[in-house]
């Protein structure tokens, strides 16, 4: 499941995503997140994960689809989240693009969110 944060505003837009998220769901996202790259031209985005969901094959590729044709759209990106394989995917991004990504723990939410919108 995926759903947007009480905390979006402006150029910044926060989700949570638990268990499976459906090819649905995620359309919608990003459907939200192109509407916002459209407006302001980049976007702010963080993403709270409390646990790692599980996806199949055929939705993994859709993700990264998006990413590799918006991840220049995005300024910063927060992963929120106490999973540790996201760490080396954060620091991958970090280093092979121009947005700015960190990882926070579970504890940090609003941390990241001051972090992601300044």
């Amino acid at each position: 499941m995926i759903r947007e944060l009480s905390v979006s505003e402006g150029n910044f837009i926060a989700f949570e995503v638990t268990e499976n998220v459906s090819e649905e769901e995620f359309g919608d996202a990003s459907d939200k997140m192109k509407e916002l790259i459209g407006k302001y031209g980049k976007i702010r985005l963080m993403v709270r994960f409390p646990e790692l969901p599980i996806q199949d094959v055929s939705s993994i590729n859709n993700r990264f689809k998006f990413i590799k044709n918006n991840f220049n759209d995005i300024e910063k990106y927060a992963v929120v989240t106490d999973k540790n394989i996201f760490n080396i995917a954060a620091a991958i991004v970090d280093t092979a693009s121009e947005t700015d990504v960190q990882r926070f723990s579970a504890d940090d939410l609003e941390k990241a969110v001051k972090w992601v919108k300044s």
